[in-house]
């Protein structure tokens, strides 16, 4: 063998050498902080991502204080600073979290299922978490619970699985029930969001008999009371939880539907409004008849909604803020880039009403590609929770 052969074989080993060695000095290069601005998530300039990593995230909750975020990745829950890493667990890997809000910043109200042997149907239940050492054991408060929804210090829940009535509850943290509400309310509730002053909750509910989410109802929480706002015609569905702004209740619905229409269609979704005294819901002012509505959340203060959606159904999603008094819709990012999610409970106001969590990815691609970073330190392959600022509201009178 020739001394050109020799070097090209002694060439070649000391490459596969060098690469494996990398590769093991890559396993443990600890991840890149998503928060350092070294990442452009094609969301704006003001961007910041809060995770990073493979998992399906959803349902953000702010923490009281703002400065740390909880959400759900592949069903269990975790939090985290928001300016760093350091992600906590709250429960185990086979836990199915629906929704989680904070009771205080160090405990948790988890609405979910906890894995149970055997069972054919398990229904969802009311947990608390707390932090303690090396803990993961939850507090169950209440079983069959199917929605919740927080006011200042107070959590209210829902209880009843069943299609025929369900009961309103409320409790100030603890794990103790503090009052439940003696008058049933008639059919499944769905969702449930509070008015701005707290004093009364807005509820979509499933009539007994009825396949869809058909009716908004509001209950005064001082008398515990309810009563209709408005019903839907037609096979009509609300899309995630209503919300009770200074002018009135929105909330997104459409005609429901398993499959594409006649036309290979989706199903498209609108925002609505309706007075919180009742009657007929109309197309929410400001937003446009063409608008493909996901998702909104109501601001802290009542005053704004943040909505993802698209301008017309061919166009991109994107996040927006609707002022309900000056009925004008704001675009926040004009992103072509980045897929955001579209789940009704894939978005979050911080405490503070200056920025909105949202969950996104890069738009996936057609063609393979080979990356070199590790997994955990791609953003864009992977659903990641972003924060967008949106600003402070203007000083309108109301």
């Amino acid at each position: 063998m020739n001394s050109a052969k020799w070097f090209l074989i002694l060439s070649i080993a000391a490459i596969l050498a060098w690469g494996c060695a990398h590769s093991s000095e890559e396993d443990s290069i600890a991840p890149l902080a998503p928060a350092s601005g070294r990442v452009d998530p094609g969301l704006g300039p003001g961007a910041q991502a809060l995770s990073s990593g493979p998992g399906y995230k959803s349902s953000p909750s702010w923490s009281p204080e703002g400065d740390r975020i909880a959400f759900t990745v592949d069903g269990y829950v975790v939090d985290k600073p928001t300016g760093s890493e350091g992600l906590r667990r709250w429960t185990t890997r086979d836990f199915f979290a629906e929704d989680t809000e904070w009771e205080s910043n160090d405990a948790l109200m988890i609405l979910g299922a906890a894995p149970s042997a055997g069972a054919q149907e398990i229904s969802s239940s009311l947990y608390r978490a707390q932090l303690g050492e090396d803990s993961l054991e939850l507090e169950n408060v209440e079983n069959d619970v199917s929605a919740i929804g927080t006011g200042g210090d107070r959590l209210y829940f829902v209880l009843g699985s069943g299609a025929h009535e369900s009961w309103l509850a409320m409790t100030r943290g603890g794990g103790k029930i503090d009052r439940r509400y003696s008058k049933p309310i008639e059919g499944r509730v769905a969702y449930l969001s509070l008015a701005p002053d707290g004093e009364q909750a807005v509820l979509a509910v499933r009539p007994p008999g009825d396949g869809e989410v058909s009716m908004l109802r509001a209950f005064d929480l001082r008398k515990g009371q309810g009563r209709e706002i408005t019903r839907l015609e037609g096979a009509s569905e609300i899309l995630g939880t209503p919300q009770w702004t200074e002018q009135g209740i929105y909330f997104v619905a459409g005609k429901q539907s398993t499959t594409l229409d006649s036309d290979g269609a989706e199903t498209l979704y609108n925002i609505y409004r309706v007075p919180e005294e009742g009657g007929p819901p109309e197309l929410a002012p400001g937003v446009g008849e063409d608008f493909v509505a996901a998702s909104i959340r109501v601001s802290p203060d009542g005053r704004r909604l943040a909505v993802v959606g698209r301008l017309n159904p061919k166009s991109p999603t994107n996040l927006y803020v609707l002022d309900p008094l000056a009925k004008v819709l704001t675009a926040v990012t004009t992103n072509e880039d980045m897929e955001i999610k579209t789940g009704p409970d894939d978005l979050a106001w911080s405490p503070g009403g200056k920025s909105v969590a949202v969950i996104a990815r890069g738009t996936p691609s057609t063609e393979p590609e080979v990356r070199a970073e590790p997994a955990d330190r791609l953003l864009r392959d992977f659903y990641n929770l972003y924060e967008i600022p949106v600003g402070s509201p203007e000083k309108t009178p109301r």
